[in-house]
C-alpha cells in the first residue's frame, strides 16, 4: 500500500523523546542493574529451568524512569551467573511475537495448563508444566510493574505525569491478566518480552504490530502524533544495555568499563517486503518505523527492510533519506534473492515469503525457526592448499582442486537434527513447539554453513594465476616463502600481488568468475550434503558473510598480498580498498554469481561518502544506485554506510564531543555509535570508508 510520509525528521527540544534520549546518553538506566544473591532449585528438566528463571523474576524489582510510557529495565543478576539454569534459546532467532500477540502471556499459560491435565507422557507433561511455571512468573512480575506505576502515580504532585503513569499502571495490569488489545499494549508486551530475555532479534514488527495501531487510529483512541511517540519510546528502551551477556553484564555492575562494547546485540526489526499470499506488507507501521529512527538517530534498533517489484516507490526513496542523513542503521533486503534461496531449503512458498533475517544477516522464518551456523575462513583453505603441496602444482586447476578439496572440509557430512528450546519461556511462544509440547517442536531448525572473505580468496586465486601460471613472474617458492614470513623481506612481492592482477569488485570477467566458482561450488556442495526435503524439520543451508571482523586480522597471511592484521573482506564484499571502479562496478561482479543458492543468506557491504548524497539530487543517485541492485540481483542483503573519513577521524579524537552521539555506522549485521567501538573495528570501518568517495558509477 501506498504511504505518505507526514512526520518532521527532527526531534523537538522540549519533546519527552528527546529527554527520555538525553537520559539514555547519560546512561541513567543502569541504575536499575541490581546484583543479588540468587541459588538455583536444581531440578532437573523443563520445570527445574522454569522455577530458576521464576526465582529471578521473584528477584527484581521495578524499575521507572520520568517520562518513560513503556517501561521494564534488567532482570536481577545473580552473584553468580552459573548458579541458576534457565535453559537454552538463542536470541538471534525472534520470540514467537505472532503467538504471545496472539494469546498474551495468560493466554500460553492457560493453554498449557488445560493441555497438561490430560498429559501422560512425561516429557510432555515436563514442557508443559514447565511452561505454566514461566508464564505464571512472567505475570506476577509485569503485574508488579501495575503496582509500583500506581504507587509512583500516588506519590507524584505533577497531574499530567500522575494520569501517564496510571496508563503504564492499566496497559501492564492488562498484560498481566489478559490479551493485549492496544497499540500501547503490544509495544508494552514486546519490551517486557525483552526484558524477560529475548533481548536479542525481533522480527516482522510492522506485520503482527498493525492490527493494533490500525485499530486505536480507526478508533480515535490514538492519534499518528501518540503512536509515533510511544513508538520512540520502545525504540530508546531498546539501546539499553548492548552488551546481554549476564557475565559481562556482572562485571559492568561491579565496575567494569561501559567502553569498547561493540554493539553486537541481535536487535534487528525486518520491514515491508510480502505477506504469505504475495501482496505487498509495506503499510502506515512501515513508515512510523523509518521515522522514529530518523529522528532519534540511535543505534537500536536496525532496520531491515525488504523490497520486491509490488513494494511501493516512496519507501525506497524514504529509506534513502534516512541513509542520507547518516542513519546506517538500514539495511536492504532482495525479496527476488532471499525467498528463492529459502524455498531452496523446501521451504513452503508461504512461509519463505514471511522470512525475516536473524540478529545479524542470516535468513529465517520468524517464529517459527530456530537456528544455528558456522562460519568458516575460504582465505585459510586457500592458504593451506598453497602451503601444504608437498611439491609446486603443475597447473592452476590443480590448485583449484586442493582449495576445493580444503573448503569440502567445512561442509558437514551428518544429518541434521532438530535444535532444542529449552527455555520454557522461549519455547512456548516458537510455532509448534507448544501444540508439540516440546522443547524440539519448532517447525524449522535451520542450520548454517557460512562462508567468509571470499573476495580475498578470488584475488588470491587470480594473483597466483596471473603471476604465477600466466606471467610465470613468480616462483612457487618464492609465494610459499613470502606466505610463511608475513611478507617480512617480500614487499616488492607483496605490492605486486596487491596491484597488478585484476581484483573482485571492479566488473572483471576473470575474476568475477573465480569469486563465482568459489561460491556456487561451495553452495551446491552444502545443498548436495543436506539432502533438504519439502515440509518442516530441520535444513541446512550455506551463507555467505562474515562476522567477528576484529579476530579475522589475526588470520595469517594470505596470497592476495594480505598480511596478518591486515582486514579481510566484509561478508560478500571486495577485498577492503580493492573496489576501485565505484559501486556499480561492485554490484556488477556480484551480480554474476547465482546469489539464490545461499539459502543461508548473503551480504554485501558498500560505502559511499556522504558528500554524494546532499539534496534531491543526491537523494536521486541513492535511489538509482539501489534500483541497480534490486534490479540486476546479487546478494540477498545490501548494507551501506555513507559517511566521510575526515568526520571519522575528528570522532576517534574527540570521542567525548556531543555532535558524535548519532554517528552511526555499519560494522557487519549491526550498527553501532562510531566512538564506542573497539579500536580494531573503528580501522576496519575507516578501512573501508576511504575507499568509498568514488561516486555512483
Amino acid at each position: 500500500m501506498a504511504v505518505v510520509e507526514t512526520h518532521d525528521w527532527e526531534l523537538s527540544p522540549d519533546s519527552r523523546s528527546y529527554r527520555l534520549r538525553e537520559r539514555f546518553w547519560q546512561r541513567t538506566h543502569e541504575e536499575a542493574v541490581r546484583i543479588v544473591p540468587i541459588e538455583g532449585v536444581g531440578a532437573p528438566g523443563v520445570v527445574g529451568y522454569a522455577r530458576d528463571y521464576g526465582r529471578v523474576l521473584e528477584a527484581s524489582e521495578p524499575f521507572i524512569q520520568p517520562d518513560e510510557m513503556i517501561v521494564g529495565s534488567w532482570l536481577a543478576l545473580p552473584h553468580d551467573p552459573q548458579a541458576l539454569e534457565m535453559g537454552y534459546y538463542n536470541p538471534h532467532y525472534p520470540p514467537g511475537y505472532p503467538t504471545l500477540m496472539r494469546l498474551g502471556f495468560t493466554g500460553i499459560r492457560d493453554e498449557a495448563r488445560v493441555r497438561l491435565e490430560g498429559e501422560t507422557d512425561p516429557e510432555r507433561a515436563d514442557f508443559l508444566e514447565g511452561v505454566v511455571i514461566a508464564y505464571d512468573a512472567a505475570c506476577r512480575y509485569v503485574e508488579r510493574y501495575a503496582e509500583h506505576a500506581e504507587a509512583l502515580a500516588e506519590a507524584t504532585p505533577d497531574a499530567s505525569r500522575r494520569d501517564e503513569l496510571r496508563r503504564v499502571r492499566d496497559v501492564c495490569r492488562e498484560l498481566a491478566t489478559g490479551l493485549p488489545t492496544t497499540f500501547h499494549a503490544a509495544l508494552q508486551l514486546v519490551q517486557f518480552t525483552r526484558v524477560l530475555g529475548g533481548w536479542g532479534c525481533i522480527g516482522r514488527f510492522d506485520q503482527w504490530i498493525l492490527p493494533f495501531y490500525a485499530r486505536d487510529l480507526a478508533s480515535g483512541r490514538l492519534t499518528e502524533d501518540g503512536a509515533l511517540e510511544l513508538l520512540e519510546c520502545l525504540f530508546i528502551k531498546m539501546n539499553e544495555f548492548s552488551d546481554e551477556n549476564p557475565a559481562n553484564r556482572v562485571a559492568r555492575a561491579k565496575g567494569a568499563s561501559a567502553m569498547g562494547r561493540t554493539n553486537d546485540d541481535l536487535r534487528n526489526i525486518a520491514l515491508a517486503g510480502q505477506t504469505p499470499d504475495g501482496a505487498d506488507a509495506c503499510n502506515a507501521l512501515t513508515m512510523l518505523c523509518l521515522t522514529a529512527s530518523a529522528r532519534l538517530m540511535l543505534p537500536e534498533p536496525k532496520l531491515n527492510v525488504r523490497f520486491f517489484p509490488g513494494t511501493p516507490r516512496g519507501l525506497l526513496r524514504d529509506c534513502c533519506r534516512l541513509l542520507a542523513k547518516g542513519g546506517n542503521v538500514l539495511a536492504i533486503f532482495n525479496d527476488e534473492v532471499a525467498i528463492p534461496a529459502l524455498t531452496r531449503l523446501g521451504i513452503p512458498i508461504e512461509d519463505a515469503r514471511d522470512y525475516c533475517n536473524d540478529g545479524c544477516s542470516e535468513l529465517i522464518i520468524g517464529g517459527k525457526s530456530a537456528i544455528r551456523f558456522r562460519v568458516d575462513d575460504s582465505v585459510m583453505a586457500l592458504r593451506q592448499a598453497v602451503l601444504d603441496a608437498p611439491e609446486p602444482y603443475e597447473t592452476f586447476d590443480e590448485l583449484m582442486i586442493a582449495f576445493k578439496a580444503n573448503l569440502g572440509r567445512f561442509i558437514p557430512s551428518e544429518r541434521d537434527e532438530p535444535q532444542a528450546i529449552t527455555h520454557p519461556f522461549f519455547a512456548a511462544g516458537i510455532e509448534d513447539c507448544l501444540g508439540r509440547a516440546s522443547v524440539m517442536g519448532a517447525r524449522y531448525s535451520i542450520w548454517g554453513s557460512i562462508l567468509a572473505e571470499v573476495g580475498n580468496a578470488a584475488d588470491g586465486l587470480a594473483a597466483i594465476q596471473r603471476l604465477v601460471y600466466d606471467e610465470k613472474k613468480v616462483p612457487w617458492e618464492t609465494l610459499v616463502a613470502a606466505l610463511r614470513a608475513d611478507y617480512d623481506g617480500h614487499e616488492p612481492l607483496r605490492q605486486m600481488l596487491l596491484h597488478r592482477p585484476p581484483k573482485y569488485g571492479n566488473d572483471i570477467d576473470a575474476v568475477d568468475a573465480l569469486a563465482r566458482e568459489i561460491a556456487e561450488w561451495f553452495c551446491d556442495g552444502v545443498h548436495t550434503v543436506a539432502g533438504n526435503v519439502p515440509g518442516p524439520g530441520p535444513k541446512r543451508g550455506p551463507g555467505l558473510m562474515c562476522f567477528g571482523l576484529e579476530s579475522k586480522r589475526q588470520l595469517p597471511a594470505t596470497p592476495d598480498g594480505r598480511r596478518q592484521g591486515d582486514p579481510t573482506a566484509n561478508s560478500f564484499s571486495p577485498s577492503v580498498g580493492m573496489d576501485r571502479s565505484g559501486p556499480t562496478a561492485v554490484l556488477q561482479s556480484v551480480a554474476k554469481v547465482d546469489l539464490t543458492k545461499a539459502s543461508h543468506g548473503s551480504v554485501l557491504d558498500i560505502a559511499l561518502h556522504n558528500s554524494l548524497f546532499g539534496g534531491d539530487e543526491g537523494i536521486d543517485k541513492l535511489v538509482a544506485l539501489i534500483d541497480t541492485y534490486l534490479t540486476i540481483g546479487g546478494t540477498a542483503t545490501l548494507q551501506l554506510n555513507v559517511i566521510d573519513r575526515d568526520t571519522l577521524l575528528r570522532a576517534r579524537c574527540q570521542p567525548d564531543a556531543p555532535e558524535f552521539r548519532t554517528l552511526i555506522v555499519r560494522v557487519w549485521g549491526f550498527s553501532a555509535v562510531f566512538v564506542d567501538l573497539p579500536m580494531a573495528l573503528q580501522d576496519h570501518v575507516l578501512a573501508r570508508t576511504e575507499h568509498g568517495a568514488q561516486g555512483t558509477s
